[in-house]
């Protein structure tokens, strides 16, 4: 069965409040990352023991959900080098990724010469919504959001069936719904409350009550909402999300732990 936890769920930079974007999903014998947003490795060792981490998957590289990275590699490499482990990140970021290492990599210490590439085991994954995936007893799957640089969401199914579904950051499009296609707990970015074509359609972006009307299309059995750009409004941004979706609704606050 997978559990989900949730780290962080801030749309730009860690506050009081937690970290940025980053969730833990329980697997069969231990925890897959999903985003690295800024304060995740801080949040996840204040929790668990760096064995228990059995992968990474990133939905896109924008910082408020990557720029951990660099922080996990560098706690992988010194001061002992630790076994590498799979990192998921969007078909053709890669070139990007090993910017990371360009720019942070320490010549003079051999394990740290390219920390990302000598921590992780880097995947491409196929936006394709078909390609299977699995890491420790679950699998998922890649899909095609819209954003401004490639952008995942997510379909894990764990060995029972139950399923997690995640947006990534995402405008509203029919790849993002079937992601969330009558999943058990569908994840859901709900940047703003109101706001422009341009950062909604543009720029690629929800609304609250547009994450309602999106797991509703999808038949979501549970919707929780998360990447607000102002925590404040998470109670009215649950309320817009319940004028479309008839399920129930949550908000994604950090320490929180959801059964699908």
């Amino acid at each position: 069965m997978l559990e989900l936890e949730i780290l962080g769920s801030n749309a730009t930079a860690p506050t009081r409040e937690g970290p940025a974007s980053c969730y833990l999903l329980h697997t069969r014998t231990g925890v897959v990352l999903v985003d690295a947003g800024p304060g995740s490795l801080l949040a996840y060792c204040s929790r668990y023991g760096l064995d228990r981490l059995r992968g990474i998957v990133v939905t896109h590289l924008h910082a408020d959900h990557s720029l951990d990275l660099m922080a996990w590699a560098y706690r992988w490499t010194f001061p002992e080098v630790l076994p590498r482990v799979p990192l998921f990140v969007p078909a053709g970021e890669t070139d990007r990724l090993a910017a990371f290492d360009a720019v942070f990599g320490i010549p003079t210490l051999a394990a740290m010469n390219r920390p990302i590439a000598q921590s992780f085991e880097v995947v491409e994954m196929p936006r394709d919504g078909w390609t299977v995936h699995e890491v420790d007893g679950a699998a998922f799957r890649s899909f095609a959001a819209h954003h401004s640089v490639p952008s995942a969401a997510l379909r894990f199914e764990g060995p029972d069936g139950r399923t997690v579904a995640f947006s990534s950051d995402t405008g509203d499009c029919e790849p993002v719904a079937e992601a969330a296609r009558e999943a058990d707990l569908f994840v859901c970015e709900a940047t703003y409350l109101e706001a422009d074509e341009q950062a909604l359609h543009g720029h690629g972006h929800l609304t609250a009550r547009m994450a309602g009307a999106l797991a509703a299309r999808a038949r979501a059995r549970r919707l929780v909402l998360t990447h607000f750009a102002d925590p404040a409004d998470r109670d009215r941004g649950r309320e817009h999300a319940g004028e479309s979706f008839g399920g129930p609704v949550a908000v994604a606050v950090p320490g929180t732990v959801f059964t699908p």
